[in-house]
């Protein structure tokens, strides 16, 4: 018995409940099973959702993006589809299948966020552009969005690896030959020129961004409002004649203070601010200096003298504001360039009034003036036509300056060359070469011909500063051949008497009604004072030299209507003949 006891109380201490561990494990494995089937479920539901969500790819008015929204859509789905199969078939851990998940849903989210917000941009920008309100970043920044202005060769890349969403560009099936859809279509492949990449967070920031054109005009009036206008001098004009100038300009020792106090006010409206400065350059002056359109790229290979680089914000690199790189040779070229050009618009703008002691200066407040002010702007803009508007632009402008009056008489032909331009007026002709000129400077270098004051008729014209010269069109011409009108023949009779008078200043003169008198000095005859009305001109000089002289004068001085009028008089006869030399 005592053996039998000992046995029994091994037997209990020892004793191994298997059937309450059989139960328990069924337990833990009914348990394991039931979170399998739970989670297998809920693997099934956010499937099932995420399809969903990609089945509702947002869609807007831009049928470029709606394609693109829809072609990633069937990729996220497709990456979806491929990491269940290979979690069920047990090629991938539940880890990496749920961050694979989780980042193909943060970039989906992303992306469709960016596709909603461009549709959204999209109507919004065009309303802008219409209203001309929205600066060339803004541009540029909607069309890095859109893919670079080009949807058939940009993506959205999912790594299939871990499921990150990124945008790029695709490359052609040969990378170094030209985008052709039958020879050549854009692969699947993703650039790698990091300036073809772009992180969902700054395309992102690019929709939030509304940027507005710098009002570069209204800045220019306020730098010619901030000079005073009255600064008085006194200096020496042509022919020795004492004039009294009204010019800022001439401030300080040969108008260094104004050269410095232009320098100050154009960097603080135009250079301080760097957006300020990018959008003066884009959307006020647009071409830079070598005449091409101001262009903006990220790749550094294609910057030069109008392709301005683009550069992370410092601050915010990964979603901020990018800006313009003005430290690079060519980046600091078209600052400086654009700064010039500022300081010219300044300069045209400014007022500069003159006048002549006892009648010596030209105060031309005949009939003739009463119109003037309303011809010279139209004429500058004419002028600028020539040499940047289109051929059609070119044709017009000439036939509509056919006939203008110049300090050489009314215009019989006018041409027009890829190398210049040449007027013909009273059988003389005179050309203008376009050289290294630009626009601006080209009409100023022509208009002292059509006896304009520059610096003021420029202010009520519309020269497009910066605007390249237009080349290739061969020589295109207007000619006053016949008289098609009485008009048009009294200007080439008009002509035809300067002509035939050319040595009979005087006489021509009196004939047109002006008084003529002799202005002398120690006894000598040392020029000749024109009048008519309150017009009046000295002209230096005696012979041949004042004879020229009174009638280039007359040219400029007198009105179409009144040539009409002595031409149907008969004082201007289609025949013309004269006697007399001056003294």
């Amino acid at each position: 018995m005592a053996t039998y006891y000992k046995y029994a109380e091994r037997s209990a201490e020892d004793y191994v409940d298997w059937g309450a561990i059989g139960k328990t494990m069924s337990d833990t494995l009914l348990k394991e099973q039931e979170n399998r089937d739970k989670m297998k479920a809920d693997i099934d539901k956010a499937s099932r959702e995420f399809g969903e969500t990609l089945m509702n790819s947002p869609q807007g008015e831009h049928r470029g993006m709606n394609k693109w929204a829809l072609e990633y859509a069937n990729n996220a789905q497709q990456f979806q589809l491929m990491q269940l199969r290979n979690l069920k078939a047990g090629k991938l851990s539940l880890k990496d299948y749920l961050v694979g998940r989780e980042n193909l849903k943060q970039g989906t989210s992303d992306a469709f966020d960016i596709m909603k917000k461009y549709n959204d941009k999209y109507g919004e920008f065009m309303e802008r552009q219409k209203n001309g309100e929205n600066a060339g970043l803004e541009t540029f920044l909607l069309g890095e969005v859109e893919g670079f202005g080009n949807l058939t060769s940009s993506s959205l890349y999912i790594n299939p690896a871990d499921g990150q969403v990124s945008a790029g560009m695709r490359v052609p099936r040969d990378p170094n030959k030209p985008y052709d859809p039958q020879t050549n279509p854009y692969t699947a492949k993703m650039s790698n020129n990091p300036s073809d990449y772009r992180t969902l967070n700054s395309l992102n920031f690019a929709l939030s961004a509304q940027i507005d054109k710098y009002d570069a005009a209204g800045a220019v009036e306020g730098i010619i409002d901030s000079f005073a206008t009255d600064y008085q001098i006194l200096t020496r004009g042509s022919g020795g004649k004492l004039t009294t100038i009204s010019d800022v300009r001439q401030m300080g020792e040969d108008g260094k203070l104004f050269t410095d106090a232009l320098e100050k006010k154009i960097v603080a409206n135009f250079e301080s601010n760097p957006f300020n400065a990018l959008s003066t350059i884009q959307d006020f002056l647009v071409y830079g200096p070598d005449g091409e359109k101001i262009e903006l790229t990220r790749d550094p290979s294609k910057v030069n003298d109008h392709t301005l680089l683009l550069t992370a914000n410092a601050e915010q690199p990964e979603g901020g504001m990018p800006q313009a790189d003005f430290t690079s040779t060519s980046g600091k070229k078209i600052l400086d360039y654009m700064k010039e050009k500022m300081g010219e618009q300044v300069l045209a703008g400014l007022n500069r009034k003159v006048t002549g002691t006892a009648g010596f200066a030209p105060q031309r407040t005949s009939e003739s003036t009463r119109n003037k002010n309303r011809t010279d702007k139209s004429n500058l803009n004419l002028l600028g036509d020539l040499y940047y508007g289109d051929k059609a632009e070119i044709q017009t402008a000439l036939k509509n300056l056919r006939g203008t009056k110049t300090v050489h008489g009314p215009i019989d032909k006018i041409t027009r060359t890829d190398t210049g331009v040449s007027i013909t007026a009273g059988n003389k002709t005179i050309p203008f070469e376009f050289g290294d000129l630009n626009g601006t400077e080209f009409v100023e270098s022509i208009s002292s011909e059509f006896g304009i004051n520059f610096s003021d008729a420029v202010k009520g014209a519309n020269i497009q500063s910066g605007k390249p010269l237009t080349q290739k069109v061969g020589v295109l011409d207007a000619t006053v051949t016949t008289a098609p009108t009485a008009e048009a023949a009294s200007i080439q009779a008009f002509n035809q008497l300067a002509q035939d008078m050319s040595r009979q200043g005087v006489d021509f003169a009196k004939k047109l009604g002006y008084n003529i008198e002799t202005v002398e000095k120690d006894g000598k005859i040392k020029g000749y004072k024109v009048t008519k009305g309150e017009s009046s001109r000295v002209v230096s000089g005696t012979g041949i030299v004042a004879s020229e002289g009174i009638i280039d004068y007359i040219k400029t001085d007198m009105p179409s209507e009144e040539i009409f009028d002595f031409y149907n008089r008969g004082i201007i006869p289609s025949k013309s003949g004269g006697s007399g030399e001056l003294d």
